[in-house]
C-alpha cells in the first residue's frame, strides 16, 4: 500500500498512534511501511506504555477464574466489563506482571510463560526445578531495555535474560546484618513491579526483622531500601508492598488493627523518600485480608480476601468508612490483575530504529 501520510509531520501520527489502543496499532502497523516502523519502535512501544498508564489504565484489570478472561474498569461501586480474551493460559497461574506482561505458571512452577493479553503473544520458559516457594518478579533494565525474570530462594536466585535468552544463577548478597533475609513470607513472594524493579518485603528466619528488598536490574543484584521509620521502628512484620498511582506503596496497621497506613515512595529506582499516602479508618478486617487495588478519585478501592467472603469495597476517606459493590458485580471474579493495554512483548527481536531524531513523549 502507497505511503500516502507524508504530508502530516512524522511527530503528529506518532503523538495520535501514541494514544490508541494496542489492537488498533496491531491492525495500523499494515497501513504503510513507515507506520510499521514507527509502531515496532522501542522508544513508541516505551511512548504508548506511558499513555497508557497515564490515561484511564489505572483501574483496569483481568478477572482470573473467568473464560474468557474479562477485562474490567473499576468505578465507584460499579464494574464495567469492556472485552473478553480467549487465553490458552486460561488454566494457569498469574504470579506478577510488568508494563502489561504477565508472568505465569502451569502449577509445576518448573513451566513458565510471559504473555501480553493486548497482543496474545507469549513465551514460554522452563525452569531447572520446580520452586513453589520461590519468590517471584518481573523488571526492566531501563540502559539496555532487556526484560528479566527473576526467581529467589532463600540464599540463590536465578535470571532469565529476554535478550540474552538465557538464564544465571547468582548468591544473593546483603549487609551482613542482614544477610539472613529469605524468602520465607508467603505473602510476600510476589514481587512488585515499579519503574523497572521488583520489590518484596522479606524477613529474616524467625521473622524478627523485616526489609523492603529490591531486584535492581541495572547490576542484577538485590538490595535493601530503607522503610519510612514509622514502620521500621515498629519493626511490624505484617507490611505488605503494592503499586498505587504508578507509586511504589507499603501499607501497616501498627499497634491499632482499625486503621491502616499506606505511604508511598518517590518515582524512580533510586528515590528513598516517603510520605503517607492515606490513612484508612474503622477497617474492620485483618491487614491479610486487606488488599488496596487503586483510586477512584479520592476514594480507594479495597479487593477483601477470605476463604468465604471475598470481594470488592470502596473506602470514603471523608466518611471514614466502608461500601460494597452494588449487587451483582461483586462476584465475577477472583482477586483481579492489574491490565495495561500495551503492544510490549520482551521476545520480538530488535528492530532497526527510524532515522529520524526521537524522543520520548510528554
Amino acid at each position: 500500500m502507497a505511503d500516502n501520510t507524508s504530508y502530516l509531520p512524522p511527530e503528529i501520527i506518532e503523538s495520535i498512534l501514541s494514544r490508541l489502543p494496542a489492537k488498533s496499532l496491531l491492525r495500523f502497523k499494515s497501513v504503510s511501511k513507515s507506520w510499521n516502523t514507527m509502531i515496532a519502535d522501542p522508544v513508541f512501544v516505551q511512548n504508548h506504555i506511558r499513555q497508557s498508564k497515564h490515561s484511564n489504565s489505572d483501574n483496569l484489570f483481568l478477572c482470573p477464574n473467568t473464560y474468557p478472561i474479562p477485562v474490567v474498569k473499576l468505578g465507584d461501586k460499579k464494574i464495567q466489563t469492556l472485552q473478553r480474551i480467549e487465553s490458552r493460559y486460561a488454566r494457569w497461574h498469574e504470579l506478577c506482571f510488568c508494563d502489561g506482561v504477565i508472568l505465569l505458571t502451569d502449577g509445576t512452577y518448573m513451566r513458565f510463560a510471559l504473555w501480553n493479553p493486548s497482543t496474545r503473544t507469549s513465551k514460554n520458559l522452563w525452569y531447572k526445578y520446580s520452586c513453589p516457594e520461590a519468590a517471584f518478579g518481573l523488571c526492566r533494565d531501563p540502559a539496555t531495555d532487556d526484560f528479566k525474570v527473576v526467581i529467589a530462594d532463600s540464599n540463590y536466585y536465578s535470571v532469565y535474560s529476554c535478550k540474552n535468552k538465557s538464564w544465571i544463577m547468582l548468591k544473593k548478597k546483603y549487609d551482613v546484618k542482614y544477610t539472613g533475609l529469605g524468602v520465607n513470607l508467603s505473602y510476600n513472594n510476589i514481587g512488585v513491579c515499579v519503574d523497572g524493579a521488583s520489590y518484596w518485603v522479606w524477613g529474616n528466619d524467625n521473622a524478627t526483622q523485616i526489609e523492603l528488598v529490591y531486584f535492581d536490574p541495572r547490576d542484577d543484584e538485590f538490595k535493601i531500601l530503607h522503610m519510612p521509620e514509622n514502620i521500621a521502628d515498629a519493626n511490624q512484620k505484617f507490611t505488605y508492598a503494592v503499586e498505587l498511582k504508578g507509586c511504589l506503596c507499603l501499607y501497616y496497621n501498627g499497634m491499632d488493627e482499625s486503621r491502616i497506613q499506606i505511604w508511598t515512595k518517590e518515582k524512580g529506582i533510586d528515590g528513598h523518600s516517603w510520605k503517607v499516602l492515606i490513612t484508612v479508618e474503622n477497617v474492620g478486617m485483618s491487614i491479610w485480608a486487606f488488599q488496596p487495588l487503586c483510586f477512584v478519585g479520592d476514594k480507594i478501592v479495597v479487593w477483601k480476601r477470605g476463604l468465604l467472603r471475598r470481594g470488592l469495597l470502596i473506602y470514603i476517606p471523608s466518611e471514614k468508612r466502608f461500601e460494597e459493590f452494588e449487587k451483582g458485580t461483586v462476584g465475577i471474579f477472583d482477586y483481579p490483575i492489574p491490565y495495561i493495554d500495551s503492544i510490549f512483548f520482551p521476545s520480538e527481536k530488535p528492530r532497526p530504529k527510524m532515522q529520524r531524531k526521537r524522543k520520548f513523549l510528554q
